[in-house]
């Protein structure tokens, strides 16, 4: 429920800030409203303001995926015929600036909502890790000059880095160059180093393809900490208390929680020796996990305790005005990512895989939800930025192929022709089936993998 819910608040002010942006732009430039809904279909319920002389519909319709803006037009049937009165409120009587800056203001109104999220999101201020780094595998870009466990990068290109995520949006608008970062060790000394990223890109945005990984960057954390007790908790008799960082299970290492679950798991009923530091003091344990039936009809051994990690972290807040202009770096550098991102895929060097869909960006908003109202505002921002983003591209039934005719209007001093509209709006519409298609199935295959 929570994730529906989610899903419907996204949706929903991206589509009423989207569709405010062209409805604001046509009352400015004189043209009758006819009907503003979010959503198509069957009107869920819709009203008329009282005193409106235009007598405007307001809607809420069915189907969530989109809304509109019907204005008065002599192109719509529906319009006809139009009263004397009313002649000079139509949009086609609009000049072709002003019909450009109507089309552009519902994709502008999602990058400004995205720089206003952003910048609220920066006010509040939020706890987010320190850009220190765990120590680079060997041949990765980060080994090569000489960066290890502990390093903090400081500055990436002259640019301040607060955050490992202000270093991952940094570095991902860098790929393909050499790029210099300046570096704080632990013992204090400080250096600077060219971090060559002229081979690196990203194939995928996936959790278990990312692109920093691939550079030998990624977040330094703690041994595996003991965070709770489940049930009969094999953990507890044992010994082990809440707090108590894992070092070792029979002498064996235990970098990351994965290491320790595994060792668990191949162990059911033999004893394991565990060494944890217990503030700062080191105790010896013996833990006998418990046996249970894995789906695949397998054993697995269980201690019963649930497993977390520490790392290097940081409040990171502004004033108002640097709030908004961190809004505004935010959202241009996002929006930068996206476009690389689409081009990469036309050019085939990054996969179509990445398209997402409803589905996708339903399970993101109810995952958002459950961390936080800040993490929740900073999805909304993204989302935002990729809807301004989608609509701006020259597809005929999205506003930038309508801006693109604008465009080419401007050039030859004359509208595009009503033949090839038609023309193009067939393609744009095939092509449009096509990525709705593509994404449902990207998104299906997702859920059920």
């Amino acid at each position: 429920m929570t994730t529906v819910i989610a899903f419907i608040v996204t949706i929903g002010v991206l589509i009423t800030f989207h569709e405010a942006g062209h409805y604001l732009a046509a009352r400015l430039c004189g043209v009758k409203i006819l009907k503003f809904s979010i959503g198509f279909g069957k009107p869920l319920f819709s009203w008329k303001r009282k005193n409106d002389p235009d007598g405007t519909e307001w809607s809420v319709a069915a189907l969530p995926l989109g809304g509109y803006v019907r204005m008065l037009d002599e192109r719509d049937p529906a319009c006809l015929p139009i009263k004397p009165e009313d002649a000079d409120r139509a949009f086609g009587s609009k000049s072709v600036w002003q019909r450009f800056f109507i089309v552009a203001a519902g994709p502008a109104a999602n990058l400004i909502l995205a720089v206003l999220l952003f910048a609220a999101v920066f006010m509040v201020g939020s706890v987010q890790p320190l850009p220190v780094t765990a120590e680079p595998p060997a041949g990765t870009p980060a080994a090569e000059i000489g960066l290890h466990r502990g390093d903090q990068i400081v500055r990436v290109d002259g640019s301040a880095v607060k955050s490992f995520a202000d270093l991952r949006f940094e570095l991902i608008n860098k790929f393909g160059k050499e790029v210099p970062i300046e570096v704080h060790s632990p013992n204090g000394a400080e250096f600077e180093r060219t971090l060559d990223l002229r081979n690196v890109g990203f194939d995928s945005l996936s959790q278990d393809d990312d692109p920093l990984t691939r550079i030998g960057l990624s977040l330094q954390v703690s041994r595996p900490i003991i965070t709770g007790f489940v049930g009969d908790s094999a953990a507890k008799e044992g010994g082990l208390e809440v707090g108590d960082e894992v070092i070792s299970i029979n002498g064996k290492a235990v970098p990351m929680p994965a290491d320790l679950v595994e060792a668990v798991k191949k162990s059911p009923g033999m004893p394991l020796e565990f060494i944890v530091d217990r503030q700062g003091k080191e105790f010896k344990f013996r833990v006998t996990p418990s046996a249970h039936l894995e789906a695949d009809g397998e054993e697995a051994g269980r201690i019963g305790a649930s497993i977390g990690v520490d790392y290097p972290k940081t409040k990171v807040a502004y004033g108002f005005f640097e709030s908004l202009l961190q809004g505004v770096r935010k959202t241009w550098e996002t929006a930068s990512v996206s476009l690389k991102m689409i081009g990469l895929m036309f050019t085939g060097d990054v996969s179509v895989k990445n398209i997402s869909g409803p589905v996708s960006i339903a399970d993101y908003a109810g995952q958002s939800v459950q961390l936080g109202f800040i993490p929740f505002l900073s999805f909304l921002a993204v989302i935002s930025v990729s809807l301004g983003i989608l609509n701006l591209l020259p597809i005929p039934m999205l506003d930038g192929g309508h801006l693109l005719y604008y465009s080419l209007e401007m050039i030859r001093g004359k509208p595009v022709s009503e033949s090839f509209q038609s023309a193009a709006q067939k393609v744009g519409i095939a092509a449009l089936l096509g990525l709705t298609v593509l994404a449902l199935f990207n998104d299906l295959t997702r859920l059920f993998s």
